[in-house]
């Protein structure tokens, strides 16, 4: 695997493990919240809180950037 389909898929992973915190949190907080709207909350927050990858080129190659609203500075890859 390449370095790109890694970041990719910690990605994900992050932002899934961000949906079933905020899912979880809100299934004991708000009982009588039905099903969709928990889903689409947690569907929001999620993509507010998930990392950022962004590609751009340099003289030599391609780059990748991952950014997150938890570091202060991006991170090149």
């Amino acid at each position: 695997m390449n370095k790109k389909t890694k970041v990719i898929i910690l990605r994900y992973l992050i932002s899934f493990i961000i949906f079933l915190i905020v899912w979880i949190i809100l299934h004991f907080s708000f009982e009588n919240l039905e099903n969709p709207y928990k889903a689409m909350i947690s569907a929001g927050i999620m993509a507010i809180l998930s990392p950022r990858i962004k590609e751009y080129e340099t003289q030599s190659e391609k780059k990748m950037q991952v950014m997150w609203i938890f570091l202060r500075k991006p991170i090149s890859i």
